[in-house]
This record gives C-alpha cells, structure tokens and sequence, in this order.
C-alpha cells in the first residue's frame, strides 16, 4: 500500500505542478497581451524589420533590408524607406530592391540605373508618391501586408559607415546586425533602451546583433512626425578617407582630424592681401571690416560647387578661390577665415548640419554634417556669418542654420558649440489691407506692410520686386488674378523692410446673385530655407510675431449669413487670437500670432504644428454673405470686443494677448 500511496502523491504532485505551469503559462501570456501595443490601432507597422550591414574600410559597404509591413488603412500611408546620399560618393556598385504583396505579386522593383536617375540622392520609399515611382498600396480593404526586400552595395573607399538605423513605424520585431572586419572597431549608442545586443565570433567577422520586440513610440504623436525615430547609431572608431585616417572618439578628435585635412587650404598672396585692405580701408572697427568681408564675399563670389573625391571634406586653395571668384560653401568659409586671420582677427570654420532634418545628436560623435559657416571672435562676441549666403548679415544666420549644433575646428581641434537664434521680436510682419468689394467679387485695395528678420530677408528685393508676386504672397491669391502695383519699398535697415502697394484682384470673393463668399486671406506662418526647401518643413517654423488686419468695404446691402466661431490656442510657447465685426457694410478682420521657440523637441514641434493648424484654418475660413432680394440696406451688426472696437477677443474669452 505504501508505495501505491507514494505513486499516487506524486501524481497528484505532477498534476498540481502541471496545473501551476499552466496557470503562469496563462497569466503571462495576459499580461504579455496587456503591455502589447494596440497593433490595430497604428497606420501601419513593422511585423519584421531587419538590416544587415557589412562594410571594410578599404572596399566599401554592402547593407542587406527585408521588411514586412501591416498597413491598417488605404494607400499613401508612408511605410518605411532607403536613401542614398550620393554627394561624397559616386561609386554606388549596385542597388537592387522588390516589393511584394501577400501573394508574392511583385509590385514595383527597381535596379541600380534607376536608383541612378534622382539627383543629388536616390529614394527608394513604400509608399505612394515616391521620388523614384510610386509604390500604390492599394487592396480591397485594409489590413493588408506589403514585403519590401534590397541590396545596396557601395564600393568607395571615401565612405565610411556611420548610420542611424531606425523610422517611424512601430514594430513586432526589429533585428540590427553589423559584421564587424577583423582589427576593425565599431562604436554604437542605442537611442532605445529595449533593444538587445548579442555579439558572435565568425571566421572572418564579429557579427553583433540587436533585436527589439514589440516597441512602440511613447509618444504616438513622434509616429506622426516627419522625421524618421532613431533606434541605433553606429560608426567606425577610426575611419579613412583616402590616406587620411581619423578617429570619432571624441568632437575633438573629429574636429582635429577635419583641421589637418584643411588648415593647409588657409592663407593668400601679398597682391590678394593688398586687395583686402584697400577693400576696407575706410572701415574703422574691427566689426566694420568682418561685415564688410563678409558683404564682399557673398555678392562678388558665385557659388559653385565641385566636390570630387577628398572634395567632399577638403575645400580648394584660399588664393585660388579669390581669384576664380566662384566656390561651395567651405571654399567661400575658408576664404572670409583667411581674409580674417590677415587683418589679425580669431576666426575658424564651423560645420553644421543644414539640409538634413534628423537633429544631430551631441552625444555620438561622427560626420553628421553637410555644410560650413564661419565663426569669429571680436571684443568677445562670438560672431556668426554664411558667406554663400547674401541675405545674411555678420551676426545673423539662414534659418537652416540656425538653433543648430555646429563643430568649430581650429588649432584647439572641435568643440561642439550651439548656434544662435534670432527671437520672435525680431521675426515680425505686419500687414494692414483696406479693400473695396464689387457685387461682382472684384477687390481693388491698398496695403501697407513692415517686416523684419527672416520676413525682411524672404521679401524679394534682390534681383528686383514683382508687385504681383508680393501681393500674392501677403494676400494669399495667386496669378494671374492680380494685378499689383508695387507704390514704394524702403529697406529702412539691413533686417528691415516697410512697402506700400495696391491693385485690383480679380474674383477674391466667389460672388452670386444674391450671396457672395469671402476668404479674408492672409500670410502668416513662415517656410524659410537657405536650401530652397530641402529641410524637412517639420523644422522650418521660426520664432515670430504676425499681425494682420483686413478691413473689406461691402457694396450696399450685403449682410453675415454663415459666420462660423473663430478658435483660439494658446499652447506652451506661442498663441493664436483672432477678431471679426460686420458694421456699417464693413468687415474686419484681425489676427495675431505669436511663436518663441526655436528648439527642436518633439513638444515644441506639436504644439507649433497644433498652433499652425489654428491659424491656417483660420486663414482658409470661408465666410457667407447675402443680400436680400429688395437689395436694400441693412443694419445687422456682430458684436465687436469687449471694449467696443474691433480687435482681439480678450484672454478671457480664450483669445491672444
């Protein structure tokens, strides 16, 4: 009986311990489904997004992707993408690259000539619209599933691997892998702190390995953005470009390594020297002679850019740039620094990161940068300038450079040092419009304008002002339905614009028999782009101050009939007010905006993009007028403000300052 006993005990003891393992089975797999993201409730995501990379410095990098996407709503939802720059290396081998649907249908392919075709970088994106072609996610009806697959290959020994792997897309499963050359040594920072890192001897590289699970935005607002989520930054500890080897342990060490690469192109010939002192001869400050190089640089030198090999990092020759009177960016940098260093004053090149969206991150050293400006120091002020670019005064810089981290290089070697910001008192446009309606929707007006700052640098005064240009710029209207007459421009400073202008705008109100529609129209939030609109326009609002005021004479008769409520935001770093009345067959219209951040957070891009939305739905309102049928006058007024005239709604009311 004894040992039937004991048998039976154990089997209750399995059973019990079976049920137990269950139990937590069960119990974890509920948990693990609670802190699972919402997969659903995403545009769309990654179930598999994986990367394999694998370089020599010698012979260049080859980088293998598949993906796998779930898109949870109709085509144009943006799915991930590949993009080559191709400036600093001309030596693409090859570029293969498929994209399939659930059945194995390939959608769209596309080869190495192709890629080729789209200057100066090559995109290889899925989702509708592309650069290259348009890749329609099209099905029936979501969810439906996209597999993307390519190869790129890089022969060059110019380049070296320093990658931000990452999107914007939530994902399943990510995994990173990087095959490490023997001798060779990679640095890398996780921006995700969920990623796992495991590392594997092969026989003829280290092969290291993240994987991540199941991560998703903490914000899923960052998922909106325009800019790609970093996950991974890697780059070689010691890298080479032609003979020159360098090290990205540190600013200092990349900055040292960019000042022996160039500090030889510093300097200029006595006639050369001669030539800069009697350009500046009658200057009496220190400051003067900066600006007035700096002036002389930006109108008398053409840009022009020749970047071949080495030419990608090392400017031309100081003497050669003088005297060719035309150059990139660092050829003209490198000039105003040798003029500079002439006249005994401390001045270094700095690079900056200006084109591309993605922030530098001050924490991974490496070659983010993809422009130079110049730094000098007088009577200790530390002053910037853009010599490629005339619009820009000594002191000032283009909004693409500005708020950003630059490296200035020198005999010290790099420091990592932050570029100014203009605020929003000195960003400022202010517009007063007074109009006369015909019953036929015809406009004929009169408008004055002031602006300053980046405003004052936007208004066309270089190569000569077009009236219709500007009105359609300050009214919103396009051609070839105006007809500007551009009264009188006053540069009253440097960074200071006033002008008068009037005309006649065809049809600025959608007119009827008996109703007429008005889009009291008005410019406001800025794009302003040294690049012509190569930065993201996520990065592109400034620091300003708006001020419009629209007041619009109705032809007799002619009363409110769809007038809908004005919204008002006020988010952390800047507000949007508006106030309207309709009297005496007058509207008016008065708008102010207000912007003072110029950091690049996720929490100041979406409170400028939910200011933006504000005012731009204010700006493309649509109000409805009627006239009744005898034609005759009315009296129906709005109420105006609390203190009787027309103007903003107080803070009470939720309205600006």
């Amino acid at each position: 009986m004894q040992p039937q006993n004991q048998g039976n005990w154990n089997n209750r003891q399995r059973l019990a311990w079976l049920v137990m393992t269950v139990l937590v089975v069960a119990l974890s797999g509920t948990a693990g489904a609670v802190d699972a993201p919402n997969w659903e409730s995403f545009p769309a995501y990654y179930d598999l997004d994986e990367w394999s990379v694998d370089w020599t410095p010698t012979h260049g990098l080859r980088v293998e992707a598949h993906r796998i996407i779930r898109v949870n709503r109709p085509s144009g939802v943006t799915a991930g993408h590949i993009r080559i720059w191709d400036t600093f290396f001309q030596r693409l081998k090859n570029f293969r690259g498929t994209v399939s649907d659930t059945l194995g249908e390939v959608l769209y392919s596309v080869d190495e000539k192709q890629v080729r075709t789209v200057s100066p970088f090559s995109e290889f994106r899925l989702y509708s619209g592309d650069a290259i072609r348009a890749v329609e996610l099209e099905a029936p009806k979501p969810p439906y599933i996209v597999e993307a697959r390519w190869e790129v290959e890089i022969d060059n020994p110019f380049f070296w691997p320093d990658w931000v792997l990452g999107d914007r897309l939530p994902r399943r499963r990510s995994i990173y892998q990087v095959a490490v050359p023997p001798k060779e040594e990679i640095r890398y920072r996780q921006v995700i702190p969920q990623l796992v890192r495991t590392t594997e001897e092969s026989a003829r590289r280290e092969i290291i390995t993240w994987e991540l699970l199941n991560w998703q935005p903490e914000d899923t607002l960052e998922i909106l953005n325009h800019a790609p989520i970093p996950v991974l930054h890697m780059a070689p500890a010691e890298f080479k470009v032609g003979r020159r080897k360098g090290k990205t342990e540190s600013w200092d060490a990349l900055g040292r390594w960019y000042w022996e690469l160039t500090s030889g192109r510093l300097g200029l010939k006595d006639a050369q020297r001669r030539q800069v002192r009697d350009h500046i001869a009658e200057m009496v400050s220190d400051r003067a002679r900066a600006a007035a190089l700096k002036d002389w640089i930006s109108d008398a030198w053409r840009y022009v850019a020749i970047e071949v090999g080495l030419g990608g990092w090392q400017p031309h020759a100081s003497k050669a740039v003088f005297d060719n009177r035309y150059g990139d960016c660092k050829d003209m940098v490198f000039l105003y620094v040798s003029m500079l260093r002439e006249l005994g004053l401390e001045a270094y090149p700095a690079l900056v990161r200006a084109r591309n969206p993605r922030a530098l991150d001050p924490e991974f050293p490496k070659d983010w940068f993809d422009h130079v400006i110049a730094m000098t120091i007088i009577d200790g002020d530390t002053l910037w300038a853009d010599p490629s670019d005339n619009r820009y005064r000594l002191g000032t810089l283009p909004r693409s450079c500005e708020a950003r981290w630059a490296l200035a290089v020198g005999e010290f070697g790099g420091r990592l040092v932050r570029t100014p910001c203009r605020s929003a008192a000195e960003n400022r446009q202010s517009v007063h419009c007074v109009g006369r309606l015909s019953d036929d929707g015809d406009l004929e007006f009169e408008a004055r304008l002031r602006v300053s700052g980046h405003y004052a640098q936007m208004f066309p005064l270089h190569g000569g002002a077009s009236a219709d240009g500007v009105v359609a710029v300050i009214l919103g209207v396009m051609p070839p339905a105006i007809h500007g007459i551009l009264e009188d421009v006053t540069v009253v400073s440097p960074d200071e614009v006033t002008a008068r202008l009037s005309g006649r705008i065809r049809g600025w109100a959608l007119a009827g028999p008996q109703r007429m529609v008005v889009r009291p129209r008005m410019t406001g939030w800025t794009s302003v782009d040294t690049l012509s609109g190569r930065a993201d326009p996520a990065y592109m609002d400034i620091p300003q101050i708006v001020f419009d005021t629209v007041v619009i004479h109705f032809p007799p008769g002619w009363q409110p009939e769809f007038w809908p409520v004005a919204d008002f935001l006020a988010p952390t770093s800047g507000e949007f007010g508006e106030g309207r009345t309709f009297e005496d067959r007058t509207l008016t219209v008065i708008r102010h905006m207000r912007w003072e951040e110029c950091r690049r957070t996720e929490t100041v891009r979406r409170d400028g993009g939910l200011l933006r939305a504000a005012y731009m739905n204010a700006r493309n309102a649509e109000w409805v007028f009627h006239r009744p049928d005898n034609g005759g006058p009315v009296t129906d007024s709005l109420p105006m403000s609390e203190d009787g005239s027309p103007g903003l709604p107080s803070p009470s009311d939720g309205g600006g300052r």
